[in-house]
């Protein structure tokens, strides 16, 4: 974040610089001065604005991606809650936890999970979200049709102390293959930043959150 501040301070500076000089002569000069300066006034305003609602559109994506995270691990609590007394995670898929209940009011439309930006979660075993098989002990979040972008972001989120406990292995998988994220191997978690940027490709990432 702090890089992709300095360089909107590099971006936006030249402009800056160029709209308090503008305002301190019109301050001095007035009307006629607007008059004859109007068109650099537009010159100016307008990489302002759109430097501006670039720049707030990235943090406004910046901030559903965190909290869908946060959502995907809840939901990851959830369903540990109601397999505590149970020997495995046996008959999990995303239409059991939708009929039981287990997810959130707020995920639930229809027969589907959604998240923040519209985004489909499965829960079950593997990419299709399939129905958890007898003496499991482990189950399956899944993200599917991602962008780069989104794929980038998700992958690299910061987790929490007890978001890292639950997770076992996290995976990546497109047209280039499957690309699998384990501790203390080649590709370990926590995933680093940039990690993922040749992983990540541009459209049908599926990412897979695998947890106990």
């Amino acid at each position: 974040m702090h890089k992709a501040l300095e360089n909107l301070y590099r971006k936006i500076y030249p402009y800056a610089k160029q709209a308090v000089t503008f305002g301190i002569r019109l301050a001095q000069e007035g009307k006629d001065y607007y008059i004859q300066h109007s068109v650099l006034l537009i010159k100016i305003s307008i990489p302002l604005l759109i430097i501006g609602f670039g720049y707030g559109s990235c943090v406004y994506s910046q901030h559903i991606i965190a909290k869908n995270v946060q959502m995907i691990f809840s939901l990851s609590d959830a369903v540990r809650q109601h397999y505590a007394d149970k020997p495995s995670y046996w008959g999990l898929n995303t239409d059991y936890v939708i009929k039981q209940g287990i997810a959130n009011r707020s995920t639930i439309q229809g027969n589907r999970l959604r998240l923040g930006g519209g985004l489909t979660v499965l829960i079950g075993d593997g990419i299709n979200g399939d129905t958890v098989m007898p003496m499991a002990q482990s189950f399956d979040i899944v993200l599917p049709n991602l962008n780069k972008a989104q794929c980038l972001s998700y992958a690299e989120s910061e987790l929490s102390g007890n978001m890292n406990i639950a997770l076992i292995r996290f995976s990546i998988t497109n047209e280039s293959g499957t690309y699998v994220f384990e501790w203390g191997q080649k590709n370990s978690l926590p995933i680093e930043k940039y990690a993922t940027k040749d992983l990540c490709k541009d459209k049908e990432n599926t990412l897979i959150w695998s947890l106990k």
